[in-house]
């Protein structure tokens, strides 16, 4: 396994990051389990998770299979999100980051988060507020490093800012949306992250299972897929027709070359330079050994010129497409 570094910081982890959002939930703890260790014996140092995944029960599974490797673990996890339906049981506020922070430990049973993230920006809050909050973990020592997940390119420059002007510890990476049918990351943050040193670590690279091949344009979604359960944030951010025609296109041209979809999507995401790590968050044993497969595919200029034909670089699938989780805001009406 070769390693990256985690932004500017002197943090090694590895190019795929275990993705923990079906651990504890629609993947037994049995088998979440199998899974990380599986992936801490073949070098994945890197592990993600949520506050909210599965009402908490991914960071109690995560915090179990880890005891006994805790110091080789790279272990990051997410705050903001709703966990309650009372007023301060979600956002970005002191109040709220601090409880979950200290809740976070307590699941994962550990004394210190690697790397931390707000789940997604919170208009309500200053972002000073926040970068305070987040300042004070790290400095008590319940946190080693800051991040920021889902935040817009202005959203991470204004974080960057605010901590440079009032001297606050700093971001070291960021979490976005990436895959061959959602670009959008190359126009603005991706530039600002190579040029200020953040580290990139990338989610959905199989745009929640579109890219796997296994959905047909025009078709209903096979039984049991995550599309066929109306899954929330797949129906809000990728189920859409023309990415179902990309990934059409591509099976047909990866076909040709003996290549799986999903291995091939893995590694287009991988190829990126800019990349520092890529979340996989796979359900079963065998999807994890399969995605595994990616680091034995080499991405050509080939390859990058047909994804760019259906998808040009910088755009996503879909005229007009957005993603209604994160609206556009910049014309108030």
């Amino acid at each position: 396994m070769e390693y990256r570094y985690l932004g500017s910081t002197g943090v090694q982890v590895s190019p795929i990051c275990l993705g923990t959002m079906m651990f504890g939930g629609q993947t037994d703890e049995a088998t979440s389990i199998e899974i990380i260790h599986k992936a801490h014996d073949l070098g994945i140092n890197f592990i993600d998770t949520a506050n909210m995944y599965n009402a908490g029960e991914s960071e109690r599974v995560v915090g179990k299979a880890i005891a006994d490797r805790r110091d080789d673990i790279v272990l990051a996890t997410k705050g903001r999100q709703p966990m309650g339906q009372g007023p301060n049981e979600s956002g970005a506020s002191r109040l709220h980051l601090m409880r979950e922070v200290d809740r976070s430990l307590q699941r994962l049973n550990t004394d210190f988060i690697d790397v931390y993230y707000p789940h997604a920006p919170d208009t309500n809050t200053p972002i000073d507020e926040t970068l305070r909050a987040m300042d004070d973990m790290v400095r008590s020592g319940k946190v080693r490093y800051m991040a920021c997940s889902n935040f817009w390119a202005w959203q991470v420059a204004e974080a960057l800012w605010t901590s440079d002007r009032l001297q606050l510890n700093s971001i070291c990476c960021v979490q976005p949306l990436y895959n061959i049918v959602n670009r959008n990351i190359e126009v603005e943050l991706l530039p600002l992250c190579q040029k200020h040193g953040l580290g990139v670590v990338s989610y959905s690279p199989l745009a929640r299972g579109i890219l796997t091949g296994k959905y047909a344009p025009g078709e209903a979604p096979p039984e049991g897929t995550r599309a066929a359960r109306n899954d929330p944030r797949m129906m809000q951010a990728e189920w859409r027709e023309a990415s179902l025609q990309v990934s059409h296109a591509l099976g047909e041209y990866l076909a040709q070359r003996g290549i799986n979809s999903t291995q091939f999507a893995l590694a287009w995401c991988m190829a990126n330079p800019i990349l520092t790590s890529m979340i996989i968050g796979p359900r079963t044993v065998e999807q994890f050994e399969n995605n595994l497969g990616c680091l034995d595919i080499t991405v050509s200029e080939e390859d990058e010129s047909f994804v760019d034909s259906l998808v040009p670089p910088g755009e996503h699938s879909g005229l007009g497409f957005q993603d209604t989780a994160y609206p556009i805001s910049g014309r108030g009406h």
